[in-house]
């Protein structure tokens, strides 16, 4: 019974508690920084051709739901996230996306249901 008890203790904390991954509430955002996230391209390699760029870093992007009324991970909010870090380092666009599999529950993350995907961050010169 103490064991069942502690487990259920434990099992509570843990959902009372953010994600373990890093993820912005885009919906704190003003209007103005929204927008500005919207323009950040998505751009495939035929879009680069005989285009000059630097790549300005690597960026992750987490969909994550926290809890149980939460709505579902999705690699479109994964790739929303990323659109945002390129915002902060003032890039153009990010290219090269590869995005995981959806996983299920899992204490490491503290999420029932994880996208997590990598992009590079451009900028193009002119």
């Amino acid at each position: 019974m103490k064991k069942t008890f502690g487990i259920l203790i434990s099992g509570l904390l843990l959902a009372s508690c953010g994600s373990f991954v890093p993820t912005t509430n885009l919906a704190n955002l003003s209007p103005a920084q929204r927008q500005a996230i919207s323009k950040i391209e998505i751009i495939n390699q035929s879009q680069l051709f005989n285009r000059k760029f630097k790549v300005l870093n690597i960026v992750e992007g987490h969909s994550c739901q926290n809890k149980v009324y939460d709505p579902p991970a999705t690699r479109t909010g994964a790739i929303e996230q990323m659109r945002y870090e390129a915002f902060q380092i003032e890039g153009d666009g990010i290219t090269n996306i590869q995005c995981a599999g959806k996983e299920g529950t899992s204490v490491r993350t503290n999420c029932w249901e994880l996208v997590s995907c990598t992009a590079e961050v451009i900028k193009f010169e002119n």
